[in-house]
């Protein structure tokens, strides 16, 4: 299930523009956040953990139904939308003055240590080729927000309690060059350069990433879960 959340924001303007605005009636600037709570069996963006195997459970608190993959062997678990999948997720962030993106995550178990590591944002293009991914280029934030902790909080009868996590990274989709703190990437090498413009103009993937892709992890076996993928527009009202 897709909704929407609307809030004002404080907009700095001119104090002519506010005299003005005495009589005329001021525009406001206006945050809209667009988030796939998965509670009615949709899942807009076809978001998982690239297994294929993942399934939709419900939980014993808030977060209500959402989804998890109990085994996967990886090296840092991505929570994405799925590659040639057009959605609200994707298309032109310039244009529709993208924000942020956030998601929830959870990690019930993990082979290994993970201490230190934190989310990272990934954004991709796929270069007018969906099913061929060697071409495809982005840019990726690494943030300073821990990945979520491990283990579970408890058991509710049969259901387990996960320890959830809510992210919210800025995107600077209104930006001419790349921003400070991204980097530029494409599939099997560090990207030297790129166009900050084009790629806001065709976002064709998304995912929150669990450590630096940059840095080397061990292969650990993870059980993850996702929920409320979300995408946050400044909209004039």
């Amino acid at each position: 299930m897709i909704f929407k959340i609307s809030g004002s924001i404080l907009k700095r303007i001119g104090a002519a523009f506010l005299v003005a605005g005495s009589f005329a009636g001021a525009a406001q600037a206006v945050e809209v956040t667009t988030v796939e709570t998965f509670e009615s069996g949709s899942n807009v963006g076809n978001w998982g953990w690239g297994t294929g195997s993942e399934s939709f459970l419900t939980g014993a608190d808030a977060h209500g139904r959402y989804l998890r993959e109990d085994y996967l062997v990886t090296f840092t678990p991505r929570a994405s939308t799925d590659f040639g999948t057009p959605s609200i997720f994707t298309g032109d962030y310039r244009a529709r003055n993208v924000s942020s993106l956030g998601i929830d995550m959870a990690v019930p178990y993990v082979s290994g240590t993970v201490t230190g590591r934190t989310v990272t944002l990934i954004l991709l293009n796929d270069n007018g080729t969906p099913g061929y991914l060697e071409d495809d280029w982005g840019a990726y934030k690494v943030t300073d927000l821990p990945i979520p902790p491990t283990g579970i909080a408890g058991i509710l009868e049969t259901t387990d309690i996960l320890q959830w996590r809510s992210y919210d990274i800025a995107v600077p989709s209104q930006s001419n060059a790349l921003p400070e703190g991204w980097s530029w990437i494409s599939r099997n090498y560090q990207r030297k350069s790129g166009a900050w413009g084009r790629l806001m103009r065709e976002i064709d993937h998304v995912g929150f990433i669990m450590g630096d892709p940059a840095s080397l992890y061990p292969l650990l076996q993870w059980d993850v879960a996702l929920d409320n993928p979300r995408l946050t527009t400044t909209e004039m009202q």
